[in-house]
């Protein structure tokens, strides 16, 4: 499983842990799963190798790409789930990455809650299992029930599939109800409930009032 490139880890200026149980809410997982179905559906349109040809190291020039495509998912009952677009994808088999411009998702949970993530470039390994949103990196989930809206913003956004976690060494404001925070950088462990802001951490908490 090839892996994307990190960026070098920042020394932490100080540590603060937060109840935010519901901060797994803006890491998508319909997201990783999305970007590996179009990365399937790139592989299943990419030309076939002609049989005798002569076997070259890879180069990092792209070796098939899709224009202006949308990829939709429905449920078993015919309801839309998820759709991704794209202006422009390219896949390079040296590095086995797909890089997506001007992603746009949109997913639809189980209960109904809607979740959109949009950035001016999208990098994805072949499997869908981690995805770097670069470039005003913008991903939301509305408002439902009893629970209130969550956005997440930075210009800088690793998500990985298989731990469920974020990472992110990029400025980031997170947005939940009317409670406000930011910090320099954050890592998210969503299976373990550890989220954690670094940096300069400002947090803004509105009392909720009682009934």
């Amino acid at each position: 499983m090839n892996r994307l490139p990190r960026l070098p880890a920042a020394p932490a200026q100080s540590l603060w842990r937060n109840a935010l149980e519901t901060a797994g809410a803006f890491v998508p997982m319909v997201l990783l799963a999305v970007l590996l179905w179009v990365s399937v559906w790139l592989v299943r349109n990419a030309p076939q190798a002609m049989t005798g040809a002569v076997t070259t190291e890879p180069s990092h020039e792209p070796d098939y790409f899709a224009r202006e495509f949308t990829l939709k998912t429905y449920s078993l009952q015919g309801e839309l789930k998820s759709f991704l677009q794209g202006k422009f994808s390219q896949h390079y088999p040296d590095t086995l990455t797909n890089v997506i411009e001007q992603p746009m998702v949109h997913s639809v949970s189980r209960s109904g809650r809607l979740t959109t993530a949009v950035a001016k470039r999208a990098l994805s390994n072949e499997d869908g299992s981690e995805v770097q949103l670069i470039g005003q990196a913008v991903v939301h989930k509305q408002a439902r029930g009893q629970e209130p809206a969550v956005t997440l913003r930075s210009d800088f956004i690793h998500l990985f599939a298989n731990t469920d976690s974020v990472l992110t060494y990029s400025p980031v404001n997170i947005e939940r109800g009317n409670n406000r925070f930011q910090a320099n950088h954050l890592q998210a462990d969503n299976l373990n409930q550890r989220f954690v802001l670094q940096g300069q951490v400002k947090v803004l908490l509105v009392p909720t009032k009682r009934p």
